[in-house]
């Protein structure tokens, strides 16, 4: 009975976070599950805290480490993409009906506010959704022929992101691109104090949170980590208020996540994030650096008042207040 109910919530697991019910996925679930502490377990915790999705890419990579023989790498990698790509035509179907549909349901005098809100709510999941098993798509095809990713020194430890030197790169090529981009500054609010109050490595977590956050919300581009608190995105070709977006859509992810102590189970109060959001073309990435800087202190000095009058109330028992502020984009 113990198997039999191991392998029901190996099962859940794998529906849960959306991994197709195979026999090398169900044997990663039901290890993890039967082992806690383990350093498989360990890696699963650290890649889904906060209520993270495990990614196809994730579980292979785990099921490398820790699952399998050796001896049956090549046939193992060639039968995952063929399933990826089989789920990235029907994807690339389904977003094209939407597509379709969301055109004809706007021509029509019939469709409602909301006929229209629900279908671009659609349009808008099927399109992210294509974009990840994209990304998934290449890493598993790069991993069969070997191209395996590696760390050079233009990559930060801690999240993976770009470090400022290899930053600095990528803003050197957008700008002899001669390109309109959208570079959008992020900072963590009061990473100081966490650092202070629970620890280095605590603040260590909440920056590795932070940065997965960013690339879900981001998956096409490459994410920087400018300086201790600091990451950058740059979208080329992008509306503004595209960009305000995806940008204000993070911000509400990384507020509504309780990160906990690992070991006590604590939650840490909420931790929220800032943003600065500038337009620019071409040369102008240095200038457009400092200016998304003035714009990312204005906006957390706007949190800062907002947190302030927050206090105020809670002392005269007011009950009834504005809602938090999470650094509304400026720019």
């Amino acid at each position: 009975m113990a198997a039999f109910e191991l392998a029901r919530e190996a099962l859940a697991f794998l529906e849960h976070h959306r991994l197709p019910p195979s026999e090398v996925y169900r044997d990663l679930a039901a290890r993890y599950l039967a082992t806690p502490g383990s350093p498989l377990a360990r890696e699963i915790d650290a890649a889904i805290d906060g209520g993270l999705r495990l990614t196809a890419a994730d579980a292979t990579r785990l099921v490398d480490l820790y699952c399998r023989d050796r001896s049956d790498d090549i046939r193992w990698r060639e039968h995952r993409v063929a399933q990826q790509a089989d789920a990235l035509g029907s994807l690339a179907a389904e977003a094209h009906d939407v597509t379709r549909a969301l055109g004809a349901d706007l021509g029509t005098a019939q469709a409602t506010p909301a006929d229209t809100d629900a279908i671009v709510a659609r349009l808008v999941q099927a399109e992210r959704e294509l974009a990840d098993l994209r990304a998934e798509l290449a890493l598993l095809r790069d991993t069969i022929a070997g191209a395996v990713p590696r760390r050079d020194d233009g990559r930060d430890e801690l999240t993976a992101a770009l470090d400022q030197a290899g930053g600095e790169r990528l803003l050197q090529e957008v700008a002899l691109s001669g390109r309109s981009y959208v570079m959008v500054l992020f900072g963590i609010d009061a990473l100081v104090g966490i650092n202070a109050r629970y620890g280095r490595s605590v603040g260590n977590n909440v920056l590795s949170a932070f940065a997965a956050t960013l690339r879900q919300s981001f998956p096409d581009e490459e994410l920087i980590r400018w300086s201790g608190n600091e990451f950058i995105v740059v979208m080329r070709d992008v509306a503004l208020i595209m960009a305000r977006a995806r940008a204000d859509e993070a911000l509400r992810a990384f507020h509504a996540r309780r990160l906990k102590l690992r070991g006590s189970g604590e939650t840490i109060d909420p931790v929220t994030a800032s943003v600065g959001i500038v337009v620019g073309r071409g040369d102008e990435t240095t200038a457009s650096l400092e200016q998304a800087r003035l714009h990312l202190a204005a906006a957390r000095d706007r949190v800062a008042a907002d947190s302030a009058i927050m206090d105020r109330y809670s002392r005269d028992d007011v009950h009834e207040a504005s809602p938090h502020r999470i650094g509304d984009p400026a720019g």
